[in-house]
């Protein structure tokens, strides 16, 4: 043993003067910080990430419908109805909706036809909504 450590030794308790302690605390509080933060992150990227997927949903359910009014106007000259609602019952498009409105115009001989298709999933706050649109030349 050097002298140095042999005196800190022989010390009395009141008179040594220490870090370790303070410095306990401080690592504790950091990582305490840290761990609150990393929550935090988790947290945010889930809410992202159910938000995407009902937004995506939403898109699914205004394709879907636009395609179903495609089908539904194959046959016909122009837009017989001008606005559908459909209703989804499968399970990837649970709580879905599309509306689907149609206009035409007719320009020489062709018909012009615009079709406008909106799709919602969710209920409440919970809701995302995608619009699409298709336009189509139908020559008669």
């Amino acid at each position: 043993m050097n002298k140095r450590s042999a005196a800190a030794m022989l010390t009395p308790p009141s008179k040594q003067r220490g870090l370790g302690l303070i410095s306990a605390i401080f690592v504790i509080t950091v990582m305490a910080l840290l761990a609150v933060g990393v929550a935090s992150l988790v947290a945010n990227s889930a809410n992202i990430h159910s938000w995407k997927i009902l937004s995506m949903r939403a898109q699914s359910a205004a394709q879907s419908g636009l395609q179903i009014k495609l089908a539904a106007i194959a046959d016909s000259p122009d837009c017989t109805v001008n606005s559908n609602e459909y209703t989804y019952n499968t399970a990837a498009l649970y709580q879905c909706t599309a509306v689907v409105s149609c206009s035409s115009v007719k320009y020489q001989d062709k018909n012009y036809i615009t079709l406008n298709s909106l799709g919602s999933c969710g209920v409440g706050l919970e809701t995302a909504a995608k619009s699409v649109q298709k336009r189509m030349i139908k020559a008669q």
